[in-house]
C-alpha cells in the first residue's frame, strides 16, 4: 500500500517545479559560458581599436586631422605656430613681448634660450595634435599642442597656452619637450611595452563589464513585474569613478561621479586612450535584493510501501 505525507497532485507539482529549477540552472550556466566567450572575443578585438583611428572616422567623412581642425580656433592656432617659430629662430625679445606679465622674471630669457636649443634644425613637418578651449565669464584659455618632426628621426612637442581677455591675447604658458616617437604612435592601443598598471586596468574593466552584463541578463530573465524596468536602468549606473591613462599608466580617482555605463573608453584624435571604470553599484544592489528575496520552502515528499 502506497502512503504519502502530501497529496499526489501536490507532490507532482513539487517535482515539476524541481525539474523547472534544474532547467533554469542549466540555462543560467549556458548564458554564463556565452558571456565569457563574448568577453574573450572582446579581449582579442580591443587591440584593433587603436590600429587606425582614421578608418573609424571615414564613414562620417573625417580623418583625425580634419576632425581636430573643426574645433580648433584658427586664430589661436596661427598665433601658437607664430610664437614657436619665433622661439626656434632665437627671436626672444619678440617672444617676451607676447608673454603674460606674470610669467616674466629674471630667468625668462635663459629659459627661452634653453627651449630654443631643443630645436636641432629646421623641421620637415608640423601638425596640430591637440586643442582645448576653456571659456570663462570674461575670458577664455586655449591650449594648442604642436608636433614637429626633424630629420633623420626626431620629434618635439610644443604646447602654447593662450589667454584671451577683452580681445587681447597673451601667452600664459609655453612648453617644449622632446619625444621619442610621433604622438599617434605613442598613444596607440597596444599591449606592447605596457606595465602592470595598464594590464590591471584592462582586466578590471573586463571584469566589471562581465559582471554588469551578467546582472542585466539575470534581471531580464527574473519575473519581478513592473520593477524590472527600474532595475534595468539602475544596473547601467556606476559610481566612484577610476580613470586610467593607457599611455602613461596613471590613475585618477573621482569620488563624486555617476557614469552610464560603468565602463567607458574614449580618446581624442591624437590623444591617449582613457579607460573609465565605475563601481557597478546598480548591479550590486540588484543581486543583493535578489538574494534577500524570500524563498518558499518545499515540503519533503515521503513515500512508503
Amino acid at each position: 500500500m502506497f502512503r504519502s505525507t502530501v497529496p499526489l497532485c501536490e507532490a507532482t507539482e513539487i517535482l515539476d517545479g524541481m525539474r523547472e529549477k534544474n532547467v533554469c540552472d542549466e540555462r543560467h550556466s549556458f548564458y554564463r559560458v556565452r558571456w565569457l566567450r563574448w568577453s574573450y572575443g572582446l579581449i582579442l578585438l580591443l587591440p584593433l581599436a587603436g590600429c587606425d583611428r582614421d578608418s573609424y572616422l571615414k564613414p562620417f567623412g573625417y580623418d583625425r586631422a580634419s576632425l581636430l581642425k573643426r574645433y580648433t580656433p584658427q586664430d589661436d592656432e596661427s598665433l601658437a605656430i607664430h610664437y614657436v617659430d619665433l622661439l626656434s629662430q632665437d627671436r626672444f625679445e619678440e617672444v617676451e613681448a607676447g608673454l603674460d606679465p606674470t610669467m616674466k622674471n629674471g630667468e625668462t630669457r635663459e629659459t627661452l634660450a634653453s627651449m630654443a636649443e631643443l630645436f636641432p634644425s629646421r623641421p620637415i613637418s608640423r601638425k596640430t595634435v591637440d586643442a582645448n578651449v576653456v571659456h570663462g565669464r570674461d575670458s577664455s584659455i586655449t591650449s594648442i599642442s604642436l608636433e614637429y618632426e626633424f630629420a633623420p628621426r626626431g620629434w618635439l612637442l610644443a604646447q602654447v597656452v593662450i589667454q584671451t581677455r577683452d580681445g587681447v591675447k597673451v601667452i600664459s604658458g609655453f612648453h617644449v619637450v622632446p619625444i621619442s616617437a610621433p604622438i599617434e604612435v605613442m598613444n596607440e592601443f597596444t599591449f606592447a611595452d605596457k606595465g602592470f598598471s595598464q594590464y590591471a586596468g584592462l582586466c578590471l574593466s573586463i571584469l566589471v563589464s562581465i559582471f554588469s552584463l551578467y546582472s542585466l541578463v539575470l534581471c531580464i530573465r527574473t519575473p519581478i513585474g513592473k520593477k524590472k524596468w527600474a532595475w534595468l536602468v539602475l544596473i547601467a549606473v556606476g559610481g566612484f569613478r577610476l580613470t586610467l591613462n593607457r599611455t602613461t599608466g596613471q590613475w585618477f580617482f573621482t569620488p563624486l561621479a555617476v557614469q552610464v555605463p560603468p565602463v567607458m573608453m574614449f580618446c581624442s584624435p591624437y590623444g591617449p586612450w582613457m579607460v573609465q571604470i565605475a563601481a557597478p553599484v546598480g548591479a550590486i544592489a540588484f543581486l543583493l535584493s535578489r538574494r534577500r528575496k524570500p524563498r518558499i520552502a518545499l515540503a519533503p515528499v515521503q513515500a512508503t510501501c
